[in-house]
């Protein structure tokens, strides 16, 4: 099924706070994607999903994430809900760690990337690159972060 690019599509999924759940968003992107006929997107998009998942897991005292894809105007936007206010941080890499490269995989994956408040905590998203741009393939400008603020 091949959707038009003009046309808005949302989903979202409620997930619970727990780490097997990353798996639940990853398959549920992966499902919207092939539906929308971009299975060549799926590997950026479940890798972005899975890092979303996991900053808000680690990052985030919540009683449920939400997980949203979106095609609006020919683009795939991904979003994961939280209630913390805290926004994302990249932060230096500390190479004796295992962790906090997340967002810097995520700013690496997507056109441009940000976080906006809500009433209720905050939304981190992600727009893939379109279908023919590909991945970027010269050094990534981490400044590509965009804030909003809902009020």
């Amino acid at each position: 099924m091949t959707v038009a690019p003009h046309v808005q599509h949302r989903y979202e999924r409620h997930l619970p706070p727990v780490k097997a759940a990353a798996g639940t968003a990853r398959d549920f992107v992966e499902s919207r994607l092939r539906a929308w006929g971009r299975a060549d997107q799926i590997e950026d998009a479940t890798v972005i999903i899975g890092e979303m998942f996991n900053n808000a897991l680690l990052h985030a005292e919540s009683k449920e994430l939400v997980a949203a894809i979106d095609w609006n105007g020919g683009r795939i936007r991904l979003e994961m809900w939280d209630d913390s206010p805290e926004r994302p941080k990249i932060v230096p890499i500390d190479f004796e760690k295992e962790s906090g490269r997340g967002m810097r995989i995520i700013a690496s994956l997507s056109e441009i990337w940000g976080s906006r408040l809500a009433a209720s905590g905050k939304c981190v998203w992600a727009i893939l690159p379109s279908q023919s741009e590909g991945r970027l393939t010269i050094p990534v400008d981490l400044s590509r972060e965009v804030k909003e603020t809902w009020t």
